[in-house]
């Protein structure tokens, strides 16, 4: 089930300001992120305020910038985000969304990894 990350003495400073749990994926499953007028990213994880995505073959955007795009995930969900770049690092940006990305999507995503990577979510 998605649900708020909780602080924990494990926890690194970095990952305690992470308010939102996030879905990772295995390589063969990551959703895709089209930004407006360029070619598609691949997305490394989502929360319900944020992604994260490799752009490896094209100059970074700049921190503030803000992006528009399609999220395509792989069972067919496909909507259109609005983000500010809140990170830009190691040819990972992260987005922090003007909107949530709605639980249900977020909830088929995370119950399909689950079923069908076990071991991974």
């Amino acid at each position: 089930m998605v649900q708020a990350a909780k602080p924990s003495a494990t926890l690194s400073p970095r990952e305690e300001r992470r308010g939102f749990h996030r879905i990772q994926y295995p390589r063969a499953e990551r959703p895709s992120f089209f930004p407006v007028g360029k070619n598609a990213h691949p997305v490394l994880d989502v929360s319900g305020h944020g992604l994260r995505y490799v752009c490896p073959d094209h100059p970074p955007p700049s921190l503030d910038e803000t992006i528009k795009g399609v999220l395509r995930f792989r069972r067919s969900a496909e909507i259109s985000i609005e983000g500010t770049v809140v990170r830009n690092q190691n040819q990972q940006i992260a987005l922090s969304l003007h909107e949530e990305i709605p639980f249900n999507i977020l909830l088929t995503e995370q119950r399909y990894l689950h079923t069908h990577y076990p071991m991974w979510s």
